[in-house]
């Protein structure tokens, strides 16, 4: 009888109808239930489905009988490999591990299982086995790829001259592969080392340009001194359509209730600039009117600030564990008329859930400075929260999203902040004569041609002293030697520790004139200069990142302050620190404008916003 089962599968699966076979082969396997041959037919037929759980059931059985059959110990481990795949891709890491190892057990010379292993550790930040299982793959199969995770994770344990040398490597062996080209300058643009960097800037653009298939991170270009509105609307873009999912409208009917649901989607809803920028929308946003959620897709800290934003009232969910599909189901079944994407295209985010269209609506707003792109032919994110000055007209056609200008300025700022403390210059170490010169960003903000800027404005201010934010070793010493080499004594750099925020915010006092980076500005950083009644001088371009401190000081009512050239820059630079009545006059406009804009009034600003997604909601 299990014979005729087993002659009917044959002819199913001859016809292509594996289900049907499957079947049949189960019920001969009823019958026979040691018949080995039957097992390893029933294991490959779900192998070929899909359901590779069930075919490592059945493989796993019969290799026990033989264990020494490379065949049937390739097939399994294979199943294996692709169960480990589709557990990470559903961000079930720890079971991903767990897989990768038993294929290891079974084949410990395969690299690929070595590599996938190194994958899961390196997405549950446990680096130092992620590099053990990287360095071991590398071994068994030389691989360009596999360099570039290992640069990866030697970065993330804060080894950057091993991981710039693995980067290196990576296009010593593959020089196409833009990934580790973009990589490599990103860690540099970090380390401020500067040798050769305009010929990398020069080969990415030309890949962004002529390459179609060019995979950049589109984060890593808005700090590039070489793009463009058009090279971030493509790498955006290419970053979205290289998501593998079939789009589903999850979204579900709009139904008449009382409240519009709003939620929040954010991987920065803890200590991070984000906090100072949302805190107080967040907590002045109408119950009677809106629904709100926070989706959280970072990590769980116990500090003061995501306590904070746990505590509002809201509720805060952590989807940090959840597949995009997943999350965007929960999304979806809590009737979410607008999520609003706070992160964009930045570390943790989960900004391409986006492309199951959970919500009604979908925004781009704050977290990310341009635009999200398109996702086959179709705007990822609905529209984009702007205002009329970090987005002018002429820019308009390289954005996906549809723009929604704010009335004011589109960056909120938080209201509550500390009374400023009465300090002079020399708390810091410096004497009352040095004209203070500032730039309290990221020194992946600093590029050759800002510093060069900032080393002419030293030269024609002798009184003047340039104060950093404190970083990595290796660009603070980078920094004092290029500022060497080019005539400058390096005792007048001096480097900003990093200390608690309202002690952040009291240091900026003693601060004769804060300079701007470009292109990417100082954003949060502007505005906590400006609380302190810092002038902020700043130069701005076409993209968004470059004009965001334009917007904050026209708010303000100082645009005086923003130039347009680095000519401009130098000479507004230099006459401030030569004309105290100029610089008097600034802050006097600084401290008033803190009083009648909105740019510290969270109330009015989240009114405005609520207004706007009420008219969203309801056209």
């Amino acid at each position: 009888m299990s014979n005729q089962y087993i002659s009917n599968a044959q002819k199913k699966e001859k016809q292509g109808d594996l289900t049907g076979a499957l079947k049949d082969y189960q019920k001969a396997l009823l019958l026979d239930s040691n018949n080995t041959a039957i097992q390893i037919e029933i294991g490959n037929l779900f192998a070929i489905l899909g359901n590779y759980e069930q075919a490592i059931f059945y493989l796993k059985k019969v290799f026990t009988h033989f264990p020494n059959n490379v065949d049937l110990r390739n097939g399994l481990c294979f199943c294996l490999c692709e169960l480990g795949n589709q557990y990470h891709s559903k961000r079930n890491f720890r079971f991903a591990e767990m897989t990768f190892l038993e294929a290891i057990r079974y084949n410990p010379f395969k690299s690929e299982y070595f590599f996938n292993l190194g994958n899961a550790y390196y997405s549950q930040q446990k680096y130092q086995l992620a590099l053990d299982n990287y360095e071991q793959s590398l071994t068994l199969k030389k691989d360009a790829e596999t360099v570039i995770c290992i640069g990866n994770t030697l970065r993330s344990l804060g080894n950057y001259l091993a991981a710039k040398g693995m980067y290196s490597n990576a296009l010593n062996i593959n020089s196409d592969l833009t990934h580790a080209e973009i990589e490599l300058v990103h860690l540099k643009q970090n380390l401020c080392d500067w040798d050769n960097i305009i010929v990398h800037y020069e080969n990415i653009k030309k890949k962004i340009n002529t390459h179609t298939k060019s995979i950049i991170s589109p984060f890593t270009i808005l700090s590039m001194p070489n793009m463009g509105c058009e090279e971030q609307l493509k790498v955006s873009s290419l970053w979205a359509s290289h998501y593998h999912a079939q789009p589903i409208n999850l979204a579900k009917k709009f139904l008449k209730k009382s409240k519009i649901s709003i939620g929040y989607l954010s991987s920065d809803f803890r200590l991070h600039p984000l906090y100072f920028l949302i805190i107080d929308v967040l907590k002045n946003h109408d119950e009677k009117s809106f629904d709100i959620t926070l989706y959280y897709s970072g990590q769980d800290e116990n500090t003061q600030e995501q306590n904070d934003l746990k505590s509002i009232g809201h509720e805060f969910i952590n989807i940090s564990d959840m597949s995009d599909l997943d999350a965007a189901h929960l999304i979806s079944s809590n009737n979410t008329d607008i999520l609003v994407d706070l992160s964009g295209f930045t570390k943790n985010s989960r900004s391409l859930l986006a492309v199951y269209k959970p919500a009604r609506i979908h925004i781009n707003w704050l977290g990310f400075a341009g635009t999200m792109g398109y996702y086959n032919s179709s705007p990822l994110c609905d529209y984009i929260l702007a205002d009329q000055y970090t987005i002018p007209e002429k820019q308009r056609e390289f954005y996906a999203e549809d723009i929604v200008y704010l009335p004011h300025c589109y960056q909120p700022n938080i209201e509550n902040r500390a009374t400023l403390s009465a300090i002079t210059k020399d708390k810091y170490g410096f004497s009352n004569d040095h004209f203070i010169f500032a730039s309290f960003g990221q020194t992946i903000k600093i590029t050759e041609d800002q510093f060069k800027l900032w080393i002419r404005i030293l030269k024609d201010v002798p009184r003047g002293v340039l104060w950093l934010l404190e970083s990595n070793d290796i660009s603070m010493k980078n920094l004092l030697v290029y500022a060497e080499k080019s005539g400058i004594d390096p005792s007048r750099i001096y480097f900003a520790k990093k200390i608690i925020f309202t002690e952040h915010i009291d240091r900026h006092q003693v601060i004769d004139l804060f300079l701007d980076t470009f292109p990417y500005n100082a954003h949060t950083s502007t505005a906590d200069a400006l609380w302190a009644h810092c002038p902020v001088l700043t130069k701005s371009g076409e993209t968004f990142a470059s004009r965001v401190a334009g917007s904050i000081l026209t708010e303000i009512g100082c645009p005086e302050l923003v130039v347009d050239c680095n000519e401009a820059y130098y000479k507004e630079a230099v006459r401030y620190a030569s004309d105290q009545k100029s610089l008097d006059k600034v802050k006097q406009k600084i401290i008033i404008g803190k009083e009648i804009s909105t740019l510290f009034k969270p109330k009015i600003f989240t009114t405005e916003l609520e207004k706007i997604y009420s008219r969203l909601v309801l056209d």
